[in-house]
């Protein structure tokens, strides 16, 4: 084999296996092309399927809200109702004094309707479309003060306009449920709620003056209410954060897109 032979011999070795790297790098890019999209949509569809779980359990609660307030307004408010009724049949057979007393439980009774008639609003989603979050907050903080549960404070910042029913419903529940947290764990004086409303979101501020926790030593009961929180959020594109200090209370903001 002559020179030139040679030459040809090991240029063509030369560029078959240039072609042969050439087509390995492309291959593997081509591999990891197909395996990123591949775990991409893998990951988007467990983020799809995780938020219609959420959508299908908060749909869920709120029948069961809904299920909750005709009881309490249509059952126990009607039999709240007839014993009014009835100790109003019986007053005129008794005594100064003890018509006195049966005032003062008749009042009991009526206080206790309101109340009961008042909570069920709150649970109904269909109520609240009728008053939009902003009412809606007012009612819940109104009947808080008015039983002297807490001091409880509403502050509103901008121009106000109101969310979609589906975005407010989740907002105003995701409020409830840190009222409540407030109500059971916090053992506070105060509640505060700050909404700013601006161009194309609004921003929620709700801070108790309660006893507070460590964040991440976090009870089961707290840890529940707190991943709820998160998910109905989520759901509606807002941004969920919290703070908590110990004796100096908990503070929570979302922000949420119009």
């Amino acid at each position: 084999m002559d020179k030139e032979e040679l030459k040809l011999l090991i240029f063509g070795i030369s560029l078959v296996l240039l072609i042969l790297g050439v087509a390995l790098v492309v291959f593997f890019f081509y591999f990891q092309e197909k395996k990123t999209k591949f775990l991409l949509k893998r990951a988007e569809d467990k983020k799809i399927l995780e938020e219609e779980i959420t959508k299908s359990k908060i749909e869920i609660r709120e029948q069961t809200l809904e299920n909750i307030s005709w009881e309490i307004h249509d059952n126990v408010g009607q039999l709240l109702s007839i014993a009014k009724m009835q100790l109003n049949i019986l007053q005129p057979s008794l005594t100064e004094a003890q018509q006195v007393e049966l005032n003062e439980s008749s009042e009991l009774i009526s206080k206790s309707l309101q109340e009961l008639r008042s909570l069920a609003k709150s649970l109904n989603p269909a109520h609240f479309k009728s008053l939009g979050l902003l009412k809606a907050i007012k009612i819940e903080l109104d009947r808080y003060n008015r039983m002297k549960f807490i001091e409880a404070k509403l502050d509103i910042e901008g121009e106000v306009f109101e969310l979609s029913d589906d975005k407010g419903i989740i907002l105003f529940r995701i409020l409830q449920e840190f009222f409540n947290n407030t109500m059971k764990h916090a053992k506070s004086s105060k509640l505060h709620v700050i909404i700013n409303y601006f161009k194309d979101h609004l921003v929620v501020k709700v801070q108790d003056k309660g006893v507070g926790f460590d964040l991440n030593s976090i009870d089961k009961s707290k840890g529940l209410g707190l991943q709820t929180m998160k998910s109905r959020a989520a759901l509606i594109g807002a941004e969920f954060t919290m703070a908590s200090e110990h004796l100096k209370g908990t503070i929570i903001t979302i922000n949420c897109p119009k």
